[in-house]
């Protein structure tokens, strides 16, 4: 009886720490509903994102469009706490207050991934973080992209092992951070970290409907679940060491007592000497 606790005890463990629970808000427009879906609402008998992140412990708050307004009302709380970020699909232009409030977000140790678009996420990345960013068109169905060693310590790491370009995909080129997947046409995901938070990008739309093979749906759809949990892998820098002051050791204490007992035995012999 007692092992059989103890094995079930380790199993929930085993679970808690391999996956990241978390809230979090997706900017997007009504169109995306095509391929993150809801959570009442399945792709007939596949998964919609939302179900499987779900499931995973990552649930989405609301979904709403990319506007400064919207973006305004999300940091004043008019949505709800959240500590994870999603920005998707069609991405306009926001003003620099909007980027901002992103880059600090991210800066003070926020989650934000970014997925799939018509093809401008650099403009969004570059905007908001600094970044130099380009992306490149692929052909769907026909390039893929294979897991990095370099991503061998992230939470990206025991995930897929390869991924095939979905409907209207693109890849990055001269990104910062580690390449995660790469292919012909570049990087197909990315992560950084930024300040004290982390940032991931993901070149996808996730498509209308599962292609043939499901699970070519289900990996990307585990890549960006893992993007959540790489935002839980990192761990805020320590604060810095107080400011040592140097002290005596014992046995300095003990020496600077006897040069200064010296020191009065010698002026006591002077002032007899003296008197």
């Amino acid at each position: 009886m007692t092992k059989s606790i103890i094995t079930v005890c380790l199993f929930v463990l085993c679970l808690s720490s391999t996956s990241y629970a978390l809230d979090f808000i997706k900017f997007g427009t009504g169109h995306d509903n095509g391929f993150w879906g809801t959570p009442d609402s399945a792709f007939g008998t596949f998964p919609s994102t939302v179900q499987y992140l779900a499931d995973r412990g990552k649930n989405q708050i609301t979904s709403i469009d990319l506007t400064d307004q919207n973006v305004q009302d999300a940091f004043n709380g008019n949505f709800g706490a959240f500590e994870a970020i999603v920005v998707s699909e069609t991405i306009q232009s926001l003003s620099p207050e909007s980027y901002a409030l992103f880059n600090q977000f991210v800066n003070e140790g926020g989650c934000f991934i970014l997925t799939g678009s018509h093809e401008s996420e650099d403009d969004f990345l570059n905007n908001a973080f600094g970044f130099s960013v380009s992306v490149v068109s692929v052909n769907s169905g026909v390039d893929t992209y294979s897991f990095q060693p370099g991503a061998a310590g992230t939470a990206f790491a025991g995930g897929p092992s390869g991924l095939i370009a979905a409907n209207a995909t693109v890849s990055f080129s001269n990104t910062p951070g580690i390449d995660v997947y790469n292919g012909t046409t570049g990087e197909a995901v990315f992560t950084d970290t930024f300040g004290l938070g982390t940032l991931t990008a993901i070149g996808w739309d996730y498509c209308c409907t599962p292609p043939d093979n499901e699970d070519d749906i289900l990996n990307w759809y585990e890549v960006v679940n893992r993007a959540f949990d790489q935002c839980g892998s990192v761990e805020p820098p320590p604060p810095p060491a107080p400011s040592s002051i140097p002290t005596l050791s014992e046995w300095g204490v003990i020496a600077m007592a006897g040069i200064l007992g010296i020191f009065g035995l010698l002026a006591l012999r002077r002032r007899k000497a003296v008197a």
